[in-house]
């Protein structure tokens, strides 16, 4: 169901592409085993018509050698041009930067059938002596329809006074014909907050016009602005973010009827619970959804959702503290804990069930994979009064800590409301979604196995229509 490069590699960055009803998702692919498969990043394809089923195409945009530009092929995008297909990408190499070279330069790539790729070896495009020189990269194109010409934005860095991490800027390149680029010195978005705007992406859907971009700065998230017009002002929302922290590097695409988002979901270093974030990961699709206000959200694309089609059985398997049964529905409540465990988890599966929160007291959610005497599992954990929802894990990695929020999300919910709980799990990856809003990404890799349950603690919760799929 979510794509993971074969072997010890994982998928990064994702750059989709739709054409012909299918998806065409290039990916860079981080071997992360140097001695095997040497250094460098090539670009992968990915296909798919379904957002189920992948074929991996392999290699297609190949890494350069070590005193190449382009030793690994970084961040770009893809675009048809008349009869044939075009790639911009970053080339960096970091043993260049002891040479007094730049690390990063923008490339360029031809193909006739987007598997098979020539790199144009006479296009370089590198930062002028008022940008930064290691930072140039991840190019966008598209057509500018006011100026008629086409338009490129690329994450840089200023030279100038300001501190070290507020220095990145997204700046706009013109062209006529693709090849000649004319860099405007006047920056396209530059709120001096970030180090740099990582994979910057535009569309536009109804009136507003989207900037989405990453950051490792400050929330480390894939953001976004919006704004009425396709150069700004660009303005940030109060929810600016499309899931959390172990979703990175999202780009966009149409296929015609919605947008999806593709990002990954990062893994940790040894692929253990207490360790850090790692960059790379698995890919995962959100599908855009629009507020009338202009806002965005996510949801998880329906034929993801409908592929986990085989019910399996959910019963009450052992209960603590104050818990009723009243028409099929299970009410938890009162101070202290109470909790419904409901049967074994599969390795790759889908539970639903949806709930009603009494008050903004206290804390809610479900146990995954929970040994027999609850001494260990993971929590999807909602706590109203701080309008969030969170992925907790327990043992805690250090006992002295009072939780150990591994991600968070913010999730008003209303007292009284019927909400809609989507979860899913494969392997370590979990994906997280309520009422088709708010999506959060997280991973379990420590536990494989364990029970699955409802709990409530100093708070009164109503669940009901609790299904498990395979």
């Amino acid at each position: 169901m979510f794509y993971r490069a074969p072997g010890k590699a994982v998928c990064a960055d994702v750059i989709p592409f739709f054409e012909d009803g299918e998806f065409k998702l290039f990916y860079l692919r981080d071997y992360r085993d140097v001695a095997e498969h040497g250094e460098g990043c090539p670009w992968c394809l990915l296909t798919s018509k379904d957002l189920v089923c992948y074929k991996d195409e392999g290699p297609v945009l190949l890494r350069g050698k070590e005193d190449e530009q382009d030793l690994y092929v970084f961040t770009g995008c893809c675009i048809r041009h008349e009869d044939k297909y075009m790639i911009f990408y970053t080339g960096h190499n970091p043993h260049l930067r002891a040479k007094g070279m730049p690390e990063q330069k923008i490339l360029r790539a031809v193909s006739s059938d987007l598997v098979h790729w020539e790199k144009d070896k006479n296009f370089v495009f590198e930062a002028p002596d008022w940008l930064e020189m290691h930072d140039f990269r991840d190019p966008f194109v598209y057509f500018d329809e006011e100026k008629g010409k086409y338009a490129m934005l690329i994450a840089g860095r200023l030279k100038n006074g300001d501190p070290v991490f507020s220095k990145g800027v997204t700046l706009v390149a013109y062209s006529d014909d693709l090849a000649h680029w004319e860099l405007d010195k006047e920056p396209f978005f530059a709120p001096h907050a970030y180090f740099t705007h990582e994979c910057p992406d535009l569309f536009k859907m109804g009136d507003w016009w989207y900037l989405v971009f990453s950051e490792f700065t400050d929330k480390i998230v894939t953001t976004y602005r919006m704004s009425r017009s396709p150069r700004g002002p660009w303005v940030s929302p109060k929810v600016n973010n499309f899931d959390g922290h172990a979703f990175y590097a999202a780009k966009s695409v149409s296929d015609g009827a919605r947008r999806i988002l593709f990002g990954w979901n990062c893994i940790k270093d040894g692929e253990r619970d207490g360790a850090p974030w790692q960059w790379g990961g698995t890919v995962i699709p959100h599908e855009i959804v629009q507020e009338k206000d202009g806002t965005l959200w996510v949801k998880c694309p329906d034929e993801i959702a409908s592929s986990y089609a085989q019910p399996m059985p959910v019963a009450a398997a052992g209960t603590l503290g104050t818990v009723r049964e009243e028409n099929g529905a299970y009410l938890l409540g009162g101070e202290g804990k109470s909790l419904v465990m409901l049967g074994k988890m599969l390795e790759n599966g889908k539970i639903e069930m949806t709930f009603v929160p009494s008050d903004d007291r206290g804390d809610f959610g479900v146990y995954l994979r929970a040994d027999e005497g609850l001494d260990a599992f993971y929590a999807v954990k909602f706590e109203p009064r701080f309008n969030r929802l969170a992925m907790d894990i327990q043992p805690r990695q250090d006992n002295t800590r009072h939780t150990q929020v591994d991600v968070e999300r913010f999730c008003p919910l209303e007292a009284g409301k019927e909400n809609k709980l989507l979860i899913l799990f494969e392997g370590s990856v979990l994906e997280v979604y309520v009422n088709d809003r708010v999506a959060m990404s997280a991973r379990m890799f420590d536990r494989k196995e364990g029970d699955f349950g409802i709990f409530a603690h100093n708070t009164n919760v109503r669940f009901k229509d609790i299904k498990l799929y395979r």
